[in-house]
């Protein structure tokens, strides 16, 4: 229902007639109800419109111009008028017009927004002049598609970044070093390292020894970590001369150099040296250890190995046999050492055990080894009977059985029992026979008390009563006791013996 337009009707119906005003009313609200007036026209003056939009008015009249005919007026509703302060009016455009009017494609939606100031911090602390001096960006310049306008901070030249510059003079500084690293690991991969060198020696060592490589080396001088030291060939130790040695080194790169040194040998001189041989007394039928406590060494000290001719021993016979012991050092030099072995049929043990016994009771450790060697005498002259036709020439052990058994024999019961008290005293002895060619055969010993040079030493009674001179006497007194033997007795050469076999004797 349309409202009541009485007052609308009066305010046009100056100009309009009521056909005109039926048609305005339907080109301004077609079926709709038109609004409430606000104001009547009674208290306004006609509206005319006089301003235009664009090039071309509002409302368009048609007619002759008269005034007091009537006259038809076209609205272009297209079009409004301009608002004042020439302000872009609002209006409600769809994507193409708005594409059409600010040169965008229809399919993006343009957002306007109003002017603003930024809200976000500046994530970089700076200093307070640098804050006043330099020119916050402005955020209210937007394109109309939304976009916004790239913004130039302005600063004062005069006032630079310190954290900004610190941080590029460290990065330059991390991009040198990082530099120099990467030339480094090109001029090697590209030039390599040099091969190491090193600092030689001679080396003396005596034949035989073994050497190193390393023992030519004083100090090597290498870039890289060396892999190897060794010999270019091997060097002949056992060699009489001297000679050149070649090293070659080689660190891990597979780089190599090689070194000569001078290898000396030095030779052996003397011959060997065999200790701890002696008489070696076995029972029959036992086997026997020949190389128990017996040591050979070069003139290095160098133990040697030692070599023992045993094939004449029979160990199921009792008798004295000859064995030959031997050594022979790395220059070729040899020394022999001859003893005997006696195969014997009583208990070795017994004997030693009781001469102990008798040493024991003659002896003490205060005594000189020429104290041991009158008291020895004077136990053998008091306790055993001279019987020539018991003992001998069997072994030592087996007279000396005789002789602490039965108590007396001839000359060899003597001389055994005599060897074996003055050996379990550690006395240096050794037999020596009459020579050959007399009418009767007679054996003493030869004794070296504490180094005082080989002497005499006999314990067979004679008929000259002459026993107690016989404990220690020289060559010279030897002679002497010959001769009077001859003059009482008619015993020819009675101490007369071949020099050649034995060592010099004290005269």
């Amino acid at each position: 229902m349309k409202p009541n337009l009485s007052e609308f009707d009066s305010g046009i119906n100056n100009e309009l007639t009521s056909a005109q005003k039926a048609a305005l009313e339907s080109v301004l609200f077609g079926n709709q109800t038109p609004p409430a007036p606000q104001e009547t026209f009674a208290q306004k003056e006609p509206y005319i419109p006089t301003e235009s939009f664009g090039q071309q008015s509002l409302f368009t009249p048609q007619g002759s111009g008269n005034p007091n005919e009537p006259q038809v007026v076209t609205i272009d509703l297209t079009r409004k008028a301009a608002p004042a302060n020439n302000q872009q009016p609002h209006q409600q455009l769809n994507r193409q017009q708005y594409g059409q009017q600010y040169g965008q494609q229809p399919d993006r939606q343009p957002v306007r927004q109003p002017a603003r100031q930024p809200t976000r911090q500046p994530t970089r602390q700076r200093t307070r002049e640098s804050r006043e001096d330099t020119q916050i960006p402005s955020y209210d310049s937007y394109r109309p598609s939304g976009r916004k306008r790239a913004a130039t901070h302005q600063r004062n030249p005069g006032v630079r970044r310190t954290t900004a510059k610190n941080r590029n003079i460290m990065m330059q500084v991390l991009i040198g070093a990082m530099g120099l690293v990467l030339l480094g690991v090109w001029v090697r991969c590209m030039m390599g390292t040099p091969a190491p060198e090193a600092d030689m020696t001679d080396v003396t060592i005596n034949i035989g020894e073994s050497v190193a490589p390393m023992d030519f080396i004083k100090e090597i001088h290498s870039e890289s970590e060396i892999a190897s030291v060794e010999f270019v060939s091997e060097p002949d130790i056992l060699a009489h001369t001297d000679q050149v040695v070649e090293i070659i080194i080689t660190d891990e790169n597979d780089k190599s150099t090689t070194l000569q040194a001078k290898l000396i040998i030095r030779i052996n001189r003397e011959k060997p040296t065999i200790e701890g041989t002696g008489t070696i007394m076995s029972t029959i039928g036992s086997p026997i250890i020949y190389r128990q406590d017996v040591y050979a060494r070069d003139d290095f000290g160098r133990p040697l190995e030692l070599q023992v001719d045993s094939s004449e021993v029979n160990q199921n016979e009792i008798g004295v046999y000859k064995i030959i012991f031997r050594a022979t050092d790395l220059t070729g030099n040899t020394t022999e050492v001859t003893e005997e072995v006696h195969i014997v049929s009583i208990d070795v043990g017994y004997v030693l055990e009781q001469v102990d016994i008798v040493l024991a009771d003659i002896t003490n450790i205060e005594m000189t080894q020429l104290e041991k060697v009158r008291a020895i005498h004077a136990w053998i002259r008091a306790n055993i009977n001279y019987a020539s036709v018991i003992g001998g020439p069997g072994t030592v052990f087996e007279d000396a059985h005789r002789a602490i058994s039965e108590r007396r024999g001839n000359c060899y019961v003597f001389y055994a029992i005599g060897d074996v008290m003055l050996t379990r005293a550690g006395i240096e002895n050794r037999p020596i026979d009459r020579i050959p060619g007399t009418p009767t055969r007679h054996r003493w010993s030869l004794v070296n008390p504490d180094g005082l040079g080989w002497h005499h030493f006999d314990t067979t009674p004679t008929r000259l009563g002459l026993g107690a001179e016989t404990a220690f006497f020289t060559d010279s007194q030897a002679k002497e006791f010959t001769n009077r033997f001859v003059e009482f007795n008619g015993t020819q050469n009675f101490y007369t013996y071949n020099p050649d076999l034995y060592p010099p004797i004290v005269q």
